[in-house]
């Protein structure tokens, strides 16, 4: 009997997460309302932060955020080239132009010392992004953007409980955002959700979710240009069930990225996008670097196992209108990179049978 195809993510929801749908169904809790205020609670206890305001998708929290800033028509708003789309549409839809800037040679994150040349006048936001949980430089980050009165918004889409000198991505600026799609480690299906700091950006965050009011039938007319951004109380009910096992998921994820860095160490055409695991980020997904990526994918798809590029550097997108400035380390990322088999639910045997097939053919593409 052939093997059956190994999927790049392996997420599975179980009886805890049908029975919390059940119930919720059964005592009428649908629509947001006390589960979401539940689950925004946890989330805010996890990341040690006073304040969360969940919505539907990491975009409408990276939106939500950029509306909070004061982003609009004519606005820009500087993001690393190297991120998911959703970084750049989120400002975008707004109306905002995004400015892009390049990652560091040895990491996939913003360059910082890049920061200072972008900035004009008509900059409202940095969106630092921790991709695949390696950490920004929040420090130095911050105090450009405090120097010249720009609102950092942290994208930790994927860094949904990685840190970097003992404090949580997400959580060092004054909105962090988060993804609780299907291929994070805790999801709801569909989600996200905004952290921040204070009672004002928490009041303002919670009106934009909902065309300006607290209540539609207590708090009156609207004052402000809003949407609806609610997450419902069956998707909380799913993420509460979730995030009871969110330790367990780290660490599965942690076994996993940590045995491929081990096992592949000696194959010569692949080289480890590594995370700083020993200083406490936590790798979304491993990530590798290939001398010959779009051969090796064809190569290893022809043995069941699903590996998948990485996400496209947003100067390749043509729609945004990026003028011929140069990305090289970006690019050099955007060439390379590919996601190997994982997930939290993802079988070790699975890891071990991927492990087993790159040794066999790695040695048919060309060394670093």
């Amino acid at each position: 009997m052939a093997n059956e195809t190994i999927n790049w993510w392996n997420l599975e929801l179980g009886q805890e997460e049908i029975d919390a749908v059940t119930s919720a169904i059964k005592n009428r809790y649908v629509s947001m309302g006390r589960l979401t205020e539940e689950f925004e609670d946890a989330l805010a206890q996890t990341l040690c932060v006073p304040h969360v305001v969940c919505v539907p998708s990491g975009t409408a929290a990276l939106m939500i955020s950029s509306m909070a800033a004061g982003v609009g028509p004519g606005s820009e708003v500087i993001v690393p080239d190297r991120t998911f789309v959703a970084t750049a549409h989120a400002p975008m839809i707004l109306g905002g132009f995004v400015r892009l800037v390049d990652t560091k040679p040895e990491s996939p994150v913003m360059d910082e010392s890049l920061l200072e040349g972008l900035i004009s006048n008509r900059t409202k936001a940095i969106i630092p992004v921790h991709l695949n949980g390696h950490a920004a430089n929040m420090d130095a980050i911050n105090a450009i953007a405090e120097r010249h009165r720009v609102t950092v918004i942290e994208d930790a889409c994927q860094a949904f409980g990685s840190r970097s000198k003992g404090r949580l991505l997400g959580t060092l600026s004054r909105f962090g955002c988060f993804s609780l799609g299907l291929t994070k480690l805790v999801t709801t299906g569909q989600g996200g959700f905004v952290t921040c700091h204070t009672t004002e950006d928490w009041v303002t965050l919670r009106k934009i979710r909902n065309h300006g009011v607290f209540d539609v039938f207590k708090d009156g007319a609207s004052n402000m240009v809003a949407g609806n951004f609610k997450l419902t109380d069956l998707q909380a009910s799913i993420g509460l069930a979730q995030l009871a096992k969110f330790q367990q998921k780290c660490r599965h994820q942690l076994e996993v990225y940590l045995r491929y860095r081990q096992e592949l160490a000696e194959v010569k055409c692949l080289r480890c996008a590594g995370v700083n695991v020993e200083g406490g980020e936590v790798p979304l997904r491993p990530e590798y670097l290939c001398t010959d990526r779009d051969k090796f994918i064809t190569e290893i798809n022809r043995h069941g196992i699903n590996v998948v590029a990485h996400t496209h550097s947003l100067n390749e997108l043509p729609y945004l209108h990026i003028p011929g400035a140069s990305f090289p380390n970006s690019q050099f990322h955007h060439a390379r990179a590919l996601i190997l088999p994982c997930g939290p639910d993802q079988p070790k045997s699975n890891v071990d049978r991927v492990i087993a097939v790159i040794r066999e053919i790695g040695d048919a593409f060309p060394v670093w």
